[in-house]
């Protein structure tokens, strides 16, 4: 059995009974009232995309490794750089049971384009980060749904051109709630006429695999 919860944004876990992983341990999951990180058990390995402060927030990362055991920390070489000055150590290799492919990020306004690393726990799910070059997908994929650098249009296509069972809509945080209903309700109807399933996580939202 497996348990994907959505924390906030694209912060979200997937727990089994090998264990929990976090992905993307950013600011608006540990700096809003949104989430209530008391609730959160324990976490064993956090996977981060890239280095940008709404996907990895470097207080957020010492707390889950002061507060657990032997917290295993991911990401690509820009996240590692990016830690080290808070003496985090981050593995740039694959955990056991997790695979990568380095893309892109989306093309910001500001032409900026940084590494970015799309993780998938191998057979369940793939978190892309803030990209939708990566080639390949788990039968659930996180799917960055509104953001600076692409459009929903860009995130159904993304999603239909990989073809997972399921996507679970992330990077959505600065819609209001109805905003984040509104895009979950288009976007999950043109994806249902491609034969994929959107499960409309919102925050602390979980189910079951």
């Amino acid at each position: 059995m497996t348990i994907i919860s959505r924390l906030a944004d694209s912060c979200i876990t997937v727990a089994s009974e090998e264990g929990t992983t976090l992905f993307d341990p950013g600011f608006f999951t540990f700096d809003t009232d949104f989430v209530d990180l008391d609730d959160l058990g324990d976490v064993q390995r956090v996977l981060i995309t890239h280095e940008h402060a709404d996907h990895v927030k470097p207080e957020f990362v010492r707390w889950l490794i002061d507060r657990g055991e032997d917290v295993k920390i991911f990401g690509n070489q820009a996240v590692a750089d990016l830690l080290r000055p808070h003496d985090i150590e981050v593995g740039v290799e694959n955990p056991d049971g997790v695979s990568h492919e380095d893309v892109m990020h989306g093309v910001l306004p500001n032409g900026m384009q940084p590494p970015n690393r799309s993780w998938t726990i191998d057979g369940v799910l793939t978190h892309p980060g803030d990209s939708h070059e990566p080639g390949i997908s788990a039968p659930i994929l996180a799917l960055p749904c509104m953001m600076p650098w692409g459009s929903m249009t860009g995130a159904v296509a993304f999603a239909k051109r990989l073809g997972p069972s399921q996507v679970i809509p992330i990077h959505d945080f600065y819609l209001s709630e109805s905003g984040r209903q509104t895009v979950r309700h288009l976007a999950g109807g043109a994806l249902k006429a491609a034969g994929i399933e959107l499960i409309p996580l919102d925050w602390n939202d979980s189910y079951t695999v």
